[in-house]
């Protein structure tokens, strides 16, 4: 047989095999078959066809070898095997840490709860039955205070107080009894006491004089 033959198919072997043995592990098996027909090619081409022969044979394997691990590492993970053994490459999303939770933490913007713990500005709010993790706006806030989540910061909300307005008390309107009995009070306020008299208007002759005097 044409040395030729022998080297071409010793050659494509030990290529195959190669492929064979990073889509099927076997433990090392397949590739030491697969380095004895590359081997056993470049000794053939020295031998059989030269010199010259067996270094071009060597040359084209030293290219060889590496382009095709190299295909072969690139088909592997579209695979059947290669999805099971390999997992596949996590989302740009989930490589951000926390973000299931700060997206949680975002829908509770807008809404109101109440000071859990006091915020030094750090502290807890309770919110839909629920503790969270909060920081203060602007200064400390004590415990109890209803408060508005306004923005988030990390995995925590950002709060503020609601300024709550005074409530108007209605007072009701006076029965006729009470402004007749005020009018009444009034009158005697302006009028003058006319039977009350000064010291100087006294007079005292109007008193009798006891007898035997």
């Amino acid at each position: 047989m044409n040395p030729l033959v022998w080297i071409t198919g010793l050659l494509l072997v030990g290529l195959f095999v190669m492929v064979l043995e990073v889509f099927i592990p076997s433990g090392g098996l397949l590739g030491f078959i697969s380095i004895a027909a590359i081997v056993a090619a470049v000794a053939t081409a020295f031998v059989e066809q030269g010199i010259g022969s067996g270094f071009l044979v060597l040359a084209i394997t030293a290219v060889a070898v590496p382009a095709t691990l190299a295909i072969a590492f690139h088909l592997f993970p579209s695979t059947p095997l290669g999805r099971r053994i390999m997992p596949s490459p996590p989302e740009p999303q989930e490589l951000v840490p926390g973000r299931k939770e700060r997206e949680r933490l975002r829908e509770f913007v807008g809404r109101q709860g109440r000071v859990a713990m006091d915020l030094l500005p750090w502290g807890q709010v309770e919110i839909a039955q629920e503790k969270i993790e909060a920081v203060s706006q602007a200064g400390p806030i004590a415990s109890g205070t209803v408060i508005e989540v306004v923005g988030t910061e990390g995995r925590a909300v950002i709060v503020r107080t609601i300024e709550t307005k005074p409530e108007l008390r209605a007072f009701p309107e006076p029965s006729e009894d009470a402004q007749g009995t005020s009018s009444l009070q009034e009158k005697r306020d302006e009028s003058p006491i006319s039977s009350v008299k000064t010291f100087e208007e006294f007079e005292f002759d109007d008193f009798e004089k006891p007898s035997g005097a």
